[in-house]
């Protein structure tokens, strides 16, 4: 647990990616291996939880879109 207040911010540069080990409970981002964050103390649900709120953000951005082109397309037919 951090005991300070602070913000910690680094740059990995681009094609950063993230990893989840189970057995630890810790979220690694990296790009190369060498540099790294790791953040102990995460658990699975709350990765479960993080990876569904992305994927239905997605969703309904897909969504949106599409539902605009097919109001356009509606109108253009009237």
């Amino acid at each position: 647990m951090l005991t300070f207040e602070s913000t910690h911010e680094y740059y990995l540069g681009d094609g950063a990616e993230l990893y989840y080990c189970t057995d630890h409970e810790a979220l690694i981002v990296t790009r190369d291996h060498s540099d790294r964050v790791l953040l102990n103390g995460v658990n699975k649900d709350t990765m479960l939880k993080f990876a569904r709120k992305l994927v239905q953000e997605e969703l309904d951005e897909i969504l949106a879109k599409h539902d605009i082109k097919d109001a356009d397309t509606s109108e253009v037919s009237n």
